[in-house]
């Protein structure tokens, strides 16, 4: 090898050993920095997903929540509709006290009674004070029955109003337990959304800290990447030097190779032996046949 190429080598293989282990660390700083950045955009995954988780809960939370201020609408309005018929039942047991509700006789007895009297009126002679007092008579014992059968139809309203008033009790409480469930149920979700929303800050802290520490990296390696170009650029014109060194050499090489062929050739022509088709192609090339022949 002449001096000048391994002078050459020499110089690549000083400058590969300065630029390898430059190298080394910048790779491995780029690494280092995938992985940060991975971590930072695994931790932002995590808080996007639980964005979403939150906001799918807040919606099954609040669409609980309609569904809890519509029930109670309907179970105020069955409160009302009972307190309604309580103060209903309040007025006719009030209106039932000052009643008659239990005649002195049996009622048939007592309508027995009215059509005798009456029957009497019409059939017997009567004066008209004695007519009166059988007139006096049948209104009071009308009036007993009124009483009673008053008495009774307001009884039997009661009865029915306690008997809705006990289905309108059961059907409150139907609703109050559904509105219970359904409260336990919204404020457990609420009570998840809250535990979820407590992650957030912390996993943004993570991955604020992870970007931090990938662009220091990034910016280290980019540094030690500077450092390579210029080792690189030496690196590749001393390999093109050395190149064009060895193309220098190789034509060298092959000219002085021709030359002795064709020295030979000639000398074979002039002492007519028979040439290699490689020997005779050079001398025809070079039209030194026919001088060869000549002389």
């Amino acid at each position: 090898m002449p001096a000048v190429s391994k002078a050459v080598a020499e110089k690549i293989r000083e400058l590969e050993n300065q630029l390898a282990p430059i190298r080394e660390q910048r790779d491995k700083l780029h690494k280092e920095a995938q992985q940060w950045m991975e971590k930072r955009d695994d931790t932002r995954e995590k808080i996007r997903n639980l964005h979403e988780e939150i906001a799918s809960l807040r919606k099954q939370r609040d669409d609980i929540n309609q569904k809890v201020k519509d029930l109670k609408i309907i179970r105020d309005q069955l409160v009302m509709d009972r307190k309604e018929k309580l103060a209903k039942v309040i007025e006719l047991k009030q209106k039932l006290s000052s009643l008659r509700q239990n005649p002195a006789k049996p009622v048939r007895a007592i309508e027995k009674e009215i059509e005798s009297l009456e029957w009497k009126i019409q059939t017997s002679s009567l004066t008209l004070p004695q007519e009166k007092r059988i007139i006096e008579q049948i209104a009071e014992l009308e009036k007993q029955l009124s009483s009673y059968r008053q008495a009774q139809t307001i009884r039997k309203e009661i009865n029915t109003l306690q008997q809705q008033m006990r289905t309108l009790r059961g059907e409150e409480k139907k609703f109050h337990n559904q509105i219970s469930e359904m409260a336990e149920q919204g404020r457990r979700i609420h009570q998840i959304m809250t535990e979820k929303g407590a992650d957030i800050p912390k996993l943004k802290a993570e991955a604020e800290e992870y970007h931090k520490k990938y662009i220091t990296t990034i910016r280290q390696a980019q540094i030690l990447n500077k450092q390579c170009i210029p080792l690189m650029a030496q690196i590749r014109a001393l390999s093109g030097k050395a190149k064009s060194e060895e193309r220098k050499e190789k034509t060298q090489r092959e000219t002085m190779l021709m030359q002795e062929l064709e020295k030979r050739a000639l000398e074979k022509l002039k002492r007519h032996e028979k040439l290699t088709w490689e020997e005779f192609k050079i001398l025809a090339e070079k039209g030194l046949m026919e001088n060869a022949a000549e002389e």
